[in-house]
């Protein structure tokens, strides 16, 4: 009982590390690109941290969903709020269009990343006194 306490124990200390590793070559990247996101994409979970918008996942191609599985139809310009991983390939969400929850390959998604305008104020002086 001992013996599988401390397996299972560094079992979830090497998936924490693995995910560690994932999320610091991100940061790296962001030393080259200001927005990385489109150059990376993880394969245990959703790079994410509390209180922000949730993760909306655009469909790049058709999915048909097989008989008598969870799966979700998508088409393509669907928008998927991503509720986990699978870590098997498959993603958990909600179709937008559907209202439908299922399970969808993460292939056929890519990342929708919302850009704001930020607020100007022309009557701070930029240059330095």
């Amino acid at each position: 009982m001992v013996m599988m306490m401390v397996m299972m124990v560094m079992m979830m200390m090497m998936m924490m590390m693995m995910i560690q590793v994932c999320r610091v070559a991100y940061e790296l990247m962001q030393t080259m690109h200001p927005d990385a996101s489109r150059y990376f994409h993880s394969l245990d979970d959703v790079y994410y941290y509390g209180g922000q918008n949730p993760h909306v996942q655009v469909a790049l191609v058709e999915h048909r969903a097989r008989p008598n599985t969870e799966e979700l139809n998508l088409v393509p310009g669907d928008r998927v709020s991503l509720a986990g991983n699978h870590w098997d390939g498959f993603s958990k969400g909600r179709c937008e269009r559907t209202g439908r929850v299922g399970i969808f390959p993460s292939y056929k998604v890519r990342e929708h990343v919302d850009v704001v305008e930020f607020p100007r104020y022309p009557e701070v002086d930029m240059v330095a006194s």
